[in-house]
C-alpha cells in the first residue's frame, strides 16, 4: 500500500508539471535508450585514453589501464554519466540540438563515470569493501591489493586526459576544468569528513555523529559531483546554457544529493546486497550516517549505552545488535517520513524553475533517485 501511494504521488506531481506544457514542445526522454547509447561510446573513450601520446611507449601500462577501465567502469548504474546527454537533450532548444554535441555529451558522461569509479575504488579500500557492482572489488583482484589506491588516481588522470584530448581546443575547456576540479575538491573534502567523523569506542567520540556532519558529508561527498557536475556540464553544451546555471539550480542539485545520500545510508543498513550490488559496512566502520545520527536522536540512556558499546565493531553479533536497536527505534518509519519530506520540498523547488525542459528533466532525475 505504501508503495502504491508513493507511485500515485509521483504520478500526480508529474501530471501537475506536465499540465503547464500544453502549448510548449518538450523533448521526450527515454533514459534506458540514453544509457544504451552511453554504453556504446565506452570503447571509444577507452581507446582515446590508450592511444594518447603519453602512453605511446608504455605498452605494459596501456594493457593495465585497459584491464582497469574495462573491469571497473562496467556494470555500474550510469546514473551520473547519463545525466549529461539526457540533460543536453532536454535543456537545448530543438532547433539548436545536434547529434555531434550529443556525442560529446556522452563522452563527458563517461568522464563523470570515471570520476565516480575512482571514488568507489578508494572508498572500497578505506572501508574494506568486498563487493562492488555485483562483483569483487577491484582491490581484491589478483595482483592489485593496495595498488588500487594508485589505480583510483590513475582513473582520474584518464578522465583528465580524455577531457584534454577531446575538448582541449574547444571554448568550453576552461569551464570544464573548473567544474571538474571544483567537484573533485568538494568530494575529497567530503571523504575526509566521512573518515574524520567516524565513531570508535576507543576514541569515545559519539559527539561526532550528528546531523550537521551528515548534511556536510552528503553535500560535499555526493551532491557536487553526482548532480551539480553533470547538470552544469550539460549546460555548457547548450547554446547560452551558462545563463541557466543559476543559484536556484545549484540549490536543487544540493538537495537531490542530500536525498540520495540519505537513501544510500539507509540501504547500507537495510538494503539487499544482491539489489544494491555492494555490501554494507557503515555500522562496522562507525560511519556518521543518517541512520546512526537519527538513531542517537531517539535513544534513551540505556539504548545510547548499547549504541556506544557495539557501534563501530566488526563482530557480526555486534552488528546484529545495532540493527536490532535500529528496529526498536522504528528507523524504517522515521526514514520514510524524512524521505517523503525531502522529496516534496525538492518538488516545490523544481516547480519554480522557469525553463520547461529543465523542469521536466529535474523531476525525472528526482523521481529516479526517489524510487
Amino acid at each position: 500500500m505504501v508503495s502504491l501511494l508513493r507511485r500515485f504521488t509521483l504520478f500526480s506531481q508529474t501530471r501537475r508539471l506536465q499540465s503547464t506544457a500544453a502549448t510548449i514542445s518538450v523533448p521526450t526522454l527515454n533514459l534506458n535508450a540514453e544509457k544504451r547509447a552511453l554504453q556504446n561510446v565506452l570503447p571509444e573513450v577507452i581507446n582515446t585514453v590508450l592511444k594518447g601520446p603519453k602512453l605511446s611507449d608504455l605498452p605494459d601500462v596501456r594493457s593495465w589501464i585497459r584491464q582497469l577501465l574495462e573491469y571497473t567502469l562496467c556494470r555500474g548504474k550510469l546514473s551520473r554519466g547519463v545525466i549529461v546527454p539526457a540533460g543536453y537533450r532536454m535543456f537545448e532548444e530543438p532547433y539548436n540540438f545536434s547529434e555531434e554535441t550529443q556525442h560529446s555529451a556522452r563522452i563527458l558522461g563517461w568522464c563523470i563515470e570515471m570520476l565516480q569509479t575512482s571514488y568507489v575504488i578508494a572508498d572500497d579500500v578505506i572501508d574494506r569493501g568486498t563487493v562492488r557492482r555485483g562483483k569483487p572489488c577491484w582491490h581484491l583482484r589478483p595482483n592489485v591489493g593496495v595498488s588500487a589506491v594508485n589505480d583510483a588516481v590513475l582513473i582520474q588522470q584518464c578522465m583528465m586526459e580524455t577531457l584534454d584530448i577531446v575538448f582541449g581546443k574547444t571554448p568550453i575547456y576552461t569551464d570544464l576544468l573548473r567544474y571538474f576540479n571544483d567537484a573533485m575538491y568538494r568530494a575529497t573534502l567530503g571523504e575526509h569528513l566521512d573518515c574524520a567523523t567516524a565513531y570508535s569506542k576507543d576514541k569515545d567520540n559519539i559527539h561526532m555523529l550528528h546531523m550537521d556532519h551528515v548534511n556536510s558529508i552528503a553535500t560535499h561527498k555526493t551532491a557536487y559531483y553526482s548532480f551539480k557536475l553533470p547538470i552544469f556540464v550539460a549546460l555548457l553544451l547548450v547554446k547560452n546554457g551558462k545563463e541557466k546555471a543559476s543559484e536556484e539550480l545549484h540549490n536543487i542539485c544540493m538537495n537531490i544529493g542530500r536525498l540520495m545520500q540519505c537513501q544510500d545510508d539507509y540501504l547500507d543498513a537495510y538494503g539487499d546486497e544482491i539489489v544494491t550490488g555492494k555490501n554494507g559496512r557503515d555500522i562496522q566502520e562507525g560511519k556518521c550516517s543518517w541512520v546512526a545520527a537519527t538513531a542517537l536522536q531517539h535513544c534513551n540512556d540505556a539504548q545510547r549505552s548499547i549504541f556506544k558499546e557495539y557501534y563501530g565493531s566488526n563482530d557480526p553479533e555486534h552488528v546484529k545488535r545495532i540493527k536490532r536497536l535500529y528496529d526498536e527505534l522504528y528507523l524504517p518509519l522515521l526514514y520514510k517520513a524524512c524521505e517523503r519530506t525531502m522529496y516534496h520540498d525538492i518538488v516545490r523547488q523544481i516547480q519554480d524553475v522557469e525553463h520547461e525542459g529543465m523542469r521536466h528533466f529535474l523531476l525525472k532525475v528526482l523521481n529516479i533517485t526517489y524510487l
